[in-house]
């Protein structure tokens, strides 16, 4: 396997951000962990994008390099990142290039250990039964109940869904299984940048509310929910950090994000920067509490104008039973008393 890392600062003349972009190609040999470890090294606390193309090769190498990289809490993307390969003289980096790329096998272990996962558009996820390449016992892996223990609490910590497991046992070892896009987010093996959304009712002295909080790769966002007299108040707390005081102070258009539309808000009870966090609050109409309480997501967004397409903010998901916990939170406040 290959090991090439790119620099933060030609990344970031890539539009990446500031982050190290590791590429890993080729077959996973036994050593490859080795190298992946040596190149984490160089890294320091930047964050680490990282790139796979290989069909496969070593189990445990697989496993350890996706370890190592849960460790760096690094970010997985099935493609091969092209970043000025072959320029010459440092002068005007060319632009990335994300090329489709293939995880198979020891490769898709290896790539769960990122803590926010992504498979490319053209890409390939598949597994099949495993087995070692090399070590003692090689030829008894296919079946063997102590390796299977091994994967499966692999796949569990690294918060994947245990039927990837079944998927990988049941296929044979020569037939790779392709995972479709359903399968990859039914079992969070990709996660697309965000981790499954908390909700939970908290009790204070001022009394009862509902918080949702959820963390992605650009940050945590939160949102609270308090019941007064047949009123939602809402609570946003938004990860802003250097930018926080300034934009407590500015006049923005405020908006909640309902489902990836926008509902417009007044302007806000309060804003308020503490540590890099921007906190901000509302009195919502009826109406916008109905609106979120029938929406599978709800955030904050604020923009410069109106009608301008960028904006800063965030969403918290709202899942399964989360979702009948925020509506029965919500109706229940809104509802004319007797």
């Amino acid at each position: 396997m290959a090991v090439h890392l790119d620099q933060p600062g030609r990344a970031a003349a890539d539009g990446l951000g500031a982050s190290w972009i590791m590429s890993l190609d080729g077959e996973i040999d036994a050593a490859a962990p080795a190298r992946v470890k040596a190149a984490l090294a160089r890294t320091g606390s930047a964050g680490v994008e990282v790139y796979l193309d290989s069909t496969g090769g070593d189990l445990f190498a697989g496993m350890e390099i996706g370890q190592l990289l849960r460790q760096a809490r690094a970010s997985t993307h099935v493609g091969r990142y092209m970043a000025g390969r072959g320029n010459q003289g440092g002068a005007g980096l060319a632009s990335a290039a994300l090329r489709p790329g293939v995880c198979y096998s020891a490769c898709s272990l290896a790539f769960l250990g990122g803590v926010y996962r992504y498979v490319g558009e053209g890409s390939q996820y598949g597994v099949h039964r495993v087995s070692r390449t090399s070590g003692p016992a090689a030829g008894d892996l296919d079946t063997g109940q102590i390796v299977s223990a091994g994967i499966a609490h692999y796949i569990r910590v690294m918060g994947v869904g245990q039927g990837l497991l079944d998927l990988l046992v049941q296929q044979g070892e020569h037939g790779i299984y392709l995972l479709s896009d359903a399968e990859l987010k039914a079992l969070n093996v990709v996660n697309n940048g965000r981790q499954p959304a908390d909700w939970s009712l908290e009790v204070t002295d001022g009394g009862e509310y509902l918080r949702g909080m959820q963390d992605t790769e650009y940050g945590r966002g939160k949102i609270a929910f308090l019941c007064d007299q047949q009123k939602i108040q809402m609570f946003t707390f938004y990860q802003a950090g250097d930018k926080a005081d300034a934009m407590a102070v500015g006049r923005w258009a405020h908006s909640l994000l309902l489902d990836g539309g926008m509902v417009a808000l007044p302007d806000p009870d309060s804003v308020v920067a503490d540590k890099g966090e921007l906190q901000t609050f509302f009195t919502l109409t009826p109406e916008q509490a109905g609106r979120i309480a029938a929406s599978r997501s709800v955030g904050h967004a604020m923009q410069v104008a109106r009608d301008d397409a960028a904006f800063f903010g965030f969403k918290v998901d709202i899942p399964g039973a989360a979702s009948q916990k925020v509506r029965a939170f919500i109706n229940h406040c809104v509802a004319p008393r007797s």
